[in-house]
C-alpha cells in the first residue's frame, strides 16, 4: 500500500513536471514568435515599399525606347521649390529622372540630377540619411552602370527609412508620389503614339498596383494640407486605370486621359 502511494505520488510529480516545462517552452515559443513578428513589422515599415524607378526605366530601355533629351524635369529649376511639400515632390521627381539618366548612361545628366537631389536633401534636413561621399561614389562609377544603380537605389532606400524612423512618414510618402508621377510621365511621353506600342502599354499597366498601394498608404493623410492635392491626383490616376478593371490592356481613351492628367500634375 505504501509502495503504491509512493508510485502514485511519483507519477503525479512527473506529470506536473512535464506540464510545467511544456507550458514554459510554449510560452518561450509564443514570446519568440511575437518578438519576431514585431521585428518583422519594424523592418517592413522602413523598407522601400514600392517598385523602384529603375524598374520602370529598365523596362523602357529593354523595349528599345530611345532616351529623349528634354523629357525629364529641368534640374536647374530645383531652387524654385519653396515649401516642404514642393521639395519632397521634387526630390521624388528628380530621383526618377536620375534613374532614367543612369539607365541610359547619360553621364552629364546623371551629374546634374545628382546635384539637384543633394540640394533637396540639404533643404529637407536629410543629409544624415545618406553617405557623405555618395557624390564622389557616383563620380567614380560613371562608367560602371551596375554600381551606379546600386548606389542610387541605396540612396532612395536610406532616405525613405531615415524619414520614417524620424516620424516624418508623410514627407516620405510625398517623395514616393513624386517618383511615381515622374515614372508614369516618362512612360506615357516616351513615344508619340503610346497606344500602338503594346510594350509601352504593358509598362504603363505595370505601374497600376504601386499607385493603388500608394493611395492606400496616403489615405490617412488625405485631409492633410500637405498631402490632400497629391492624394486626390493619385485617386484620379487610379480612376483612369479602373475604367478597364480586370483587363490586361488599356483603351486609347485611357492612355490619352493619363497623358493629359500627368501633364497637369507635372505643371
Amino acid at each position: 500500500m505504501v509502495n503504491l502511494k509512493k508510485i502514485s505520488l511519483m507519477l503525479i510529480v512527473a506529470v506536473l513536471s512535464v506540464t510545467f516545462f511544456s507550458c514554459k517552452n510554449t510560452s518561450k515559443k509564443t514570446d519568440s514568435a511575437v518578438e519576431d513578428e514585431v521585428i518583422s513589422d519594424d523592418v517592413e515599415e522602413y523598407v522601400y515599399p514600392l517598385i523602384s524607378s529603375f524598374d520602370i526605366t529598365k523596362m523602357l530601355n529593354e523595349i528599345e525606347a530611345s532616351y529623349i533629351v528634354g523629357i525629364t524635369f529641368d534640374p536647374t529649376a530645383v531652387e524654385q521649390n519653396f515649401t516642404d511639400q514642393d521639395k519632397a515632390l521634387a526630390l521624388g521627381v528628380y530621383s526618377a529622372d536620375l534613374a532614367y539618366a543612369t539607365t541610359y548612361n547619360q553621364k552629364n545628366e546623371i551629374q546634374k540630377y545628382m546635384k539637384a537631389v543633394e540640394y533637396l536633401l540639404t533643404e529637407l534636413d536629410m543629409t544624415a540619411a545618406v553617405s557623405r561621399d555618395v557624390a564622389q561614389q557616383i563620380e567614380a562609377n560613371l562608367d560602371n552602370n551596375d554600381a551606379l544603380v546600386d548606389i542610387i537605389t541605396q540612396v532612395s532606400q536610406d532616405t525613405y527609412s531615415y524619414l520614417n524612423k524620424q516620424g516624418r512618414t508623410e514627407l516620405s510618402y510625398l517623395i514616393l508620389a513624386g517618383s511615381v508621377f515622374e515614372g508614369l510621365y516618362l512612360t506615357t511621353h516616351i513615344s508619340e503614339n503610346s497606344f500602338n506600342n503594346p510594350k509601352i502599354v504593358q509598362t504603363i499597366l505595370y505601374q497600376k498596383n504601386p499607385l493603388m498601394k500608394l493611395e492606400e498608404m496616403l489615405d490617412k493623410y488625405k485631409d492633410s494640407e500637405m498631402s490632400r492635392m497629391v492624394y486626390n491626383n493619385i485617386k484620379k490616376i487610379n480612376a483612369i486605370y479602373a475604367l478597364e478593371e480586370g483587363t490586361t490592356s488599356m483603351t486609347e481613351e485611357q492612355i490619352e486621359a493619363l497623358i493629359r492628367l500627368l501633364e497637369k500634375i507635372r505643371e
